[in-house]
């Protein structure tokens, strides 16, 4: 309904569950990514994922029953020690590429990527990031939680 909280006359207060389901995964081993090729990121480890709903095996958010509506999402790559021409981040919903894009190139040797946006999503379906790089070979991503990591909250109906 419209109701944010309640309370029950003695302080005890009751919210409304804001901004979930809610997760934020990360990176704790090195993923290779293929030259040339869109890859689909995976996360290995989680902080938290309230509804259960984040795979860290696939690296694909499934949208729980019920809890269709407004979602954002966040992500960040980053290349270890290579300075690819074109350095591309895009999130997918059910496998069609979203709004959710950017894009760098020949930065830095130690290049790095974000991406945050909102993405209307109903029950089922499903939100991946994939990366893709064009050094001239496989790279590595960092196995690090503060530079390769994916997350997101829903923010209404």
């Amino acid at each position: 309904g419209n109701t944010l909280f309640t309370s029950d006359g003695n302080g005890n207060l009751t919210t409304q569950e804001m901004n979930f389901p809610a997760f934020h995964a990360y990176s704790t081993s090195a993923q290779s990514i293929a030259n040339t090729t869109q890859t689909t990121m995976t996360f290995t480890a989680e902080d938290f994922d309230t509804a259960n709903a984040f795979d860290t095996s696939t690296g694909v958010f499934t949208v729980p029953s019920g809890k269709g509506g407004k979602y954002v999402f966040y992500c960040s790559a980053s290349l270890n020690n290579v300075t690819p021409s074109r350095f591309l981040l895009t999130g997918y919903q059910n496998d069609a590429t979203a709004r959710l894009a950017t894009e760098t190139g020949s930065a830095s040797s130690y290049s790095a990527i974000n991406v945050c946006g909102q993405i209307n999503l109903s029950a089922g379906d499903n939100f991946r990031f994939k990366i893709y790089q064009n050094n001239g070979g496989s790279v590595n991503t960092f196995a690090y939680r503060h530079l390769v990591f994916f997350g997101g909250y829903r923010i209404g109906s």
